[in-house]
C-alpha cells in the first residue's frame, strides 16, 4: 500500500494532503514556488503511481487554492492529465472540487479555464475565505 504524503504549506508553496487509502488529494493555500517542476513532480510521481497501482473506487481531488504562479498552472494541468487516466480504467469515479474565495473571481475563472480541457466535471464551491 502507498504511502501517504502530507507537505506542510510555506510562504510560496501550498499545503498538499495525498491519502491512497482514501482516495483524496487536496492542495491548498497559495503556490508561487520558484521552481513549480521541483515541488509537483514527486507529487504528481507518487499520483502516477496511485493509478497505476490499486486505485480506490472513487478518487477525490480538491483544489483549495488561494493565488498561484505560472509554473503552477502547467502542474495543475499536468494533474488534472494523470487524473484523466483513471477515468480510462473500470468501475473509477473522480470528483474534481475547485474552490475559490467568493469575492476572487480570477481564480474562479481559472477552474472554469483547467475544465475546460477536460471531460472530467468540475465541482464549484465559493467559500469565505480559503484558511
Amino acid at each position: 500500500m502507498m504511502e501517504e504524503l502530507f507537505v506542510e504549506e510555506t510562504d510560496t508553496t501550498p499545503q498538499v494532503h495525498f491519502n491512497p487509502e482514501e482516495g483524496s488529494i487536496e492542495i491548498k493555500g497559495i503556490s508561487i514556488p520558484e521552481d513549480a517542476e521541483a515541488f509537483y513532480n514527486p507529487i504528481l510521481a507518487d499520483l502516477q503511481a496511485y493509478i497505476e497501482d490499486e486505485p480506490k473506487a472513487q478518487t477525490n481531488v480538491l483544489f483549495k487554492l488561494v493565488y498561484i504562479n505560472t509554473g503552477t498552472s502547467a502542474m495543475v494541468a499536468k494533474l488534472i492529465k494523470i487524473v484523466e487516466a483513471l477515468e480510462e480504467k473500470e468501475n473509477c469515479e473522480i470528483n474534481i472540487t475547485w474552490y475559490y474565495e467568493e469575492e476572487d473571481e480570477d481564480m474562479k475563472d481559472l477552474g472554469d479555464y483547467f475544465s475546460s480541457f477536460t471531460e472530467l466535471v468540475f465541482d464549484f464551491i465559493p467559500m469565505e475565505e480559503i484558511e
